[in-house]
Protein backbone atom coordinates (compact mmCIF):
# COMPACT_ATOMS: atom_id res chain seq x y z
CA UNK A 1 0.00 0.00 0.00
CA UNK A 2 1.35 3.41 -0.90
CA UNK A 3 -0.44 6.61 0.05
CA UNK A 4 0.45 9.91 -1.55
CA UNK A 5 -1.97 12.21 0.28
CA UNK A 6 -1.18 13.54 3.72
CA UNK A 7 -0.84 14.36 6.45
CA UNK A 8 -0.96 10.62 7.15
CA UNK A 9 1.16 8.24 5.12
CA UNK A 10 1.84 4.54 4.87
CA UNK A 11 5.42 4.00 3.83
CA UNK A 12 8.43 2.00 4.90
CA UNK A 13 10.08 5.10 6.39
CA UNK A 14 9.36 7.21 9.44
CA UNK A 15 8.50 10.90 9.32
CA UNK A 16 7.94 12.76 12.57
CA UNK A 17 5.42 15.10 10.91
CA UNK A 18 3.04 12.38 9.75
CA UNK A 19 -0.30 11.94 11.41
CA UNK A 20 -1.08 8.44 12.70
CA UNK A 21 -3.99 6.65 11.08
CA UNK A 22 -7.24 7.12 12.96
CA UNK A 23 -10.81 5.89 12.74
CA UNK A 24 -12.71 7.83 10.08
CA UNK A 25 -9.73 8.82 7.92
CA UNK A 26 -9.80 8.19 4.19
CA UNK A 27 -6.71 7.13 2.27
CA UNK A 28 -6.01 5.56 -1.08
CA UNK A 29 -4.78 2.01 -1.65
CA UNK A 30 -2.66 2.00 -4.80
CA UNK A 31 -1.15 -1.41 -5.53
CA UNK A 32 0.64 -1.59 -8.83
CA UNK A 33 3.22 -3.27 -10.98
CA UNK A 34 5.93 -1.36 -12.79
CA UNK A 35 8.37 -2.86 -15.25
CA UNK A 36 11.35 -0.52 -15.44
CA UNK A 37 11.63 1.23 -18.79
CA UNK A 38 8.55 -0.55 -20.16
CA UNK A 39 5.16 0.02 -18.52
CA UNK A 40 3.19 0.20 -15.32
CA UNK A 41 -0.33 -0.48 -14.17
CA UNK A 42 -2.05 0.49 -10.95
CA UNK A 43 -5.42 0.02 -9.31
CA UNK A 44 -6.43 2.81 -6.99
CA UNK A 45 -9.16 2.32 -4.43
CA UNK A 46 -10.19 4.72 -1.69
CA UNK A 47 -10.50 3.15 1.73
CA UNK A 48 -11.85 4.29 5.06
CA UNK A 49 -9.88 3.60 8.22
CA UNK A 50 -12.24 1.89 10.68
CA UNK A 51 -11.97 0.27 14.08
CA UNK A 52 -11.19 -3.43 14.15
CA UNK A 53 -11.20 -5.94 16.96
CA UNK A 54 -8.92 -5.46 19.92
CA UNK A 55 -6.01 -7.80 20.41
CA UNK A 56 -6.91 -10.89 22.42
CA UNK A 57 -3.42 -10.78 23.96
CA UNK A 58 -3.05 -7.25 25.28
CA UNK A 59 -6.31 -5.46 24.38
CA UNK A 60 -4.52 -3.20 21.85
CA UNK A 61 -6.97 -1.46 19.51
CA UNK A 62 -6.42 -2.29 15.84
CA UNK A 63 -7.61 -0.49 12.74
CA UNK A 64 -8.55 -1.92 9.37
CA UNK A 65 -9.54 -0.62 5.95
CA UNK A 66 -12.97 -0.67 4.36
CA UNK A 67 -12.91 -0.19 0.57
CA UNK A 68 -15.33 2.55 -0.43
CA UNK A 69 -14.56 2.66 -4.17
CA UNK A 70 -17.41 0.73 -5.72
CA UNK A 71 -16.44 0.09 -9.33
CA UNK A 72 -15.97 -3.38 -10.78
CA UNK A 73 -12.54 -4.19 -12.13
CA UNK A 74 -12.35 -4.25 -15.92
CA UNK A 75 -12.75 -7.93 -16.73
CA UNK A 76 -11.00 -7.73 -20.11
CA UNK A 77 -7.81 -6.74 -18.27
CA UNK A 78 -7.87 -9.74 -15.93
CA UNK A 79 -6.05 -12.87 -17.10
CA UNK A 80 -7.63 -15.49 -14.85
CA UNK A 81 -4.94 -18.02 -15.84
CA UNK A 82 -2.35 -15.92 -14.01
CA UNK A 83 -4.32 -15.67 -10.76
CA UNK A 84 -3.98 -17.86 -7.72
CA UNK A 85 -7.11 -19.18 -6.03
CA UNK A 86 -6.65 -16.59 -3.26
CA UNK A 87 -6.38 -13.71 -5.75
CA UNK A 88 -9.43 -14.89 -7.68
CA UNK A 89 -11.41 -15.20 -4.44
CA UNK A 90 -10.39 -11.66 -3.37
CA UNK A 91 -11.62 -10.21 -6.67
CA UNK A 92 -14.87 -12.19 -6.41
CA UNK A 93 -15.41 -10.95 -2.84
CA UNK A 94 -14.85 -7.36 -3.93
CA UNK A 95 -17.25 -7.75 -6.87
CA UNK A 96 -19.85 -9.32 -4.55
CA UNK A 97 -19.59 -6.28 -2.27
CA UNK A 98 -19.90 -3.89 -5.24
CA UNK A 99 -23.00 -5.72 -6.51
CA UNK A 100 -24.59 -5.95 -3.05
CA UNK A 101 -24.29 -2.19 -2.47
CA UNK A 102 -25.06 -0.91 -5.97
CA UNK A 103 -27.89 -3.24 -7.07
CA UNK A 104 -30.53 -1.58 -4.84
CA UNK A 105 -29.58 1.79 -6.32
CA UNK A 106 -30.10 0.51 -9.87
CA UNK A 107 -33.33 -1.43 -9.33
CA UNK A 108 -35.30 0.84 -11.72
CA UNK A 109 -32.63 0.83 -14.44
CA UNK A 110 -32.63 -2.63 -16.05
CA UNK A 111 -29.80 -1.97 -18.57
CA UNK A 112 -27.55 -0.62 -15.79
CA UNK A 113 -28.47 -3.53 -13.54
CA UNK A 114 -27.60 -6.06 -16.30
CA UNK A 115 -24.29 -4.29 -16.92
CA UNK A 116 -23.46 -4.32 -13.21
CA UNK A 117 -24.31 -8.01 -12.89
CA UNK A 118 -22.21 -8.98 -15.89
CA UNK A 119 -19.25 -6.98 -14.64
CA UNK A 120 -19.46 -8.35 -11.09
CA UNK A 121 -20.10 -12.00 -11.96
CA UNK A 122 -17.63 -14.38 -10.33
CA UNK A 123 -14.40 -15.05 -12.13
CA UNK A 124 -14.11 -18.70 -13.10
CA UNK A 125 -11.00 -19.99 -11.40
CA UNK A 126 -9.85 -23.16 -13.08
CA UNK A 127 -6.91 -25.33 -12.27
CA UNK A 128 -5.36 -26.10 -15.62
CA UNK A 129 -2.84 -28.73 -16.58
CA UNK A 130 -0.32 -25.87 -16.67
CA UNK A 131 -0.77 -23.92 -13.44
CA UNK A 132 -0.48 -20.13 -13.67
CA UNK A 133 2.77 -20.10 -11.73
CA UNK A 134 4.21 -22.57 -14.23
CA UNK A 135 3.30 -20.29 -17.13
CA UNK A 136 5.17 -17.48 -15.45
CA UNK A 137 8.13 -19.68 -14.55
CA UNK A 138 8.34 -21.80 -17.71
CA UNK A 139 10.76 -19.35 -19.29
CA UNK A 140 12.99 -19.49 -16.24
CA UNK A 141 12.77 -23.27 -16.08
CA UNK A 142 13.57 -23.53 -19.81
CA UNK A 143 16.54 -21.18 -19.40
CA UNK A 144 17.78 -23.18 -16.43
CA UNK A 145 17.47 -26.43 -18.36
CA UNK A 146 19.27 -24.98 -21.39
CA UNK A 147 22.07 -23.62 -19.20
CA UNK A 148 22.37 -26.96 -17.42
CA UNK A 149 22.61 -28.85 -20.72
CA UNK A 150 25.19 -26.39 -22.09
CA UNK A 151 27.33 -26.60 -18.94
CA UNK A 152 27.06 -30.39 -19.03
CA UNK A 153 28.14 -30.53 -22.69
CA UNK A 154 31.04 -28.11 -22.13
CA UNK A 155 32.18 -30.03 -19.06
CA UNK A 156 31.89 -33.30 -20.94
CA UNK A 157 33.81 -31.84 -23.87
CA UNK A 158 36.58 -30.50 -21.63
CA UNK A 159 36.82 -33.79 -19.71
CA UNK A 160 36.86 -35.79 -22.93
CA UNK A 161 39.44 -33.44 -24.48
CA UNK A 162 41.68 -33.76 -21.43
CA UNK A 163 41.38 -37.55 -21.49
CA UNK A 164 42.09 -37.61 -25.22
CA UNK A 165 45.11 -35.34 -24.73
CA UNK A 166 46.35 -37.54 -21.88
CA UNK A 167 45.93 -40.59 -24.03
CA UNK A 168 47.61 -38.78 -26.91
CA UNK A 169 50.54 -37.61 -24.76
CA UNK A 170 50.94 -40.93 -22.97
CA UNK A 171 51.63 -42.78 -26.15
Amino acid sequence: MRVSEGPQSITNGYNQYEEPLADGMFVSDEPGFYKAGDFGIRIENDVEVIMADKSIYDNTQFLKFDTITLLPYERSLIDVDLLTRKQSDAINQYHTKVARILEPLLIDDEPALRALRSRTANLDYQVTSTPARSKASMTMESSFLMNFVLVFIITLFKTTSIRNRNIFFSK
